[in-house]
């Protein structure tokens, strides 16, 4: 019992008397603005179906939704970004490419924006999906933003049989 006495008014003072410290921690991210199209294989092949009896008109059943807009931001606070389209290259008179943004489905998380849908694409820069904060949508087709693309007849009087090529650029840009 004697020995005992003093174990245990150690124990009590150095609980009473302990010191304490700390350390800091800093955290960094950087900046994260990754954008891309899924899949990222096969163009899209868009054709006007001819008619087969005198007198009908061409008619439109072009449409493809096989492309997913996928994309990783981390913004800094306060701050939004957007995705825009536009053609590169000449499309061709009479005809009208349509692209219509699905609203957001996956795995993602975070600020996903919203969809600007539908437009036609120009060689002008265009908002497809605006208020994005941090976020990430998911990899692959069927995470994302689903793209729609439809050729339309916009003048009947300016078509002409022929074959052309565009591609549309994508852009992750800061609001």
């Amino acid at each position: 019992m004697r020995f005992l006495l003093p174990i245990i008014f150690f124990l009590i003072y150095n609980e009473t008397f302990g010191q304490t410290s700390s350390v800091g921690v800093s955290f960094s991210l950087p900046s994260v603005a990754l954008l891309d199209v899924e899949p990222n294989t096969n163009s899209i092949n868009l054709s006007l179906t001819a008619p087969t009896e005198a007198g009908s008109m061409v008619t439109n059943t072009a449409s493809n939704n096989t492309k997913w807009i996928n994309f990783s931001s981390a913004v800094t606070p306060g701050q939004t970004r957007r995705v825009s389209a536009q053609i590169s290259g000449i499309m061709p008179n009479g005809l009208n490419l349509i692209l219509n943004t699905s609203a957001y489905s996956g795995a993602g998380a975070g600020t996903l924006g919203s969809r600007v849908s539908p437009i036609t694409l120009t060689a002008a820069s265009q908002t497809i999906i605006n208020g994005i904060g941090g976020a990430y949508t998911g990899n692959g087709a069927s995470n994302g933003y689903n793209l729609t693309f439809t050729l339309s007849i916009n003048n009947y009087s300016q078509l002409r049989s022929q074959s052309s090529t565009v591609s549309i650029i994508y852009t992750l840009i800061d609001n």
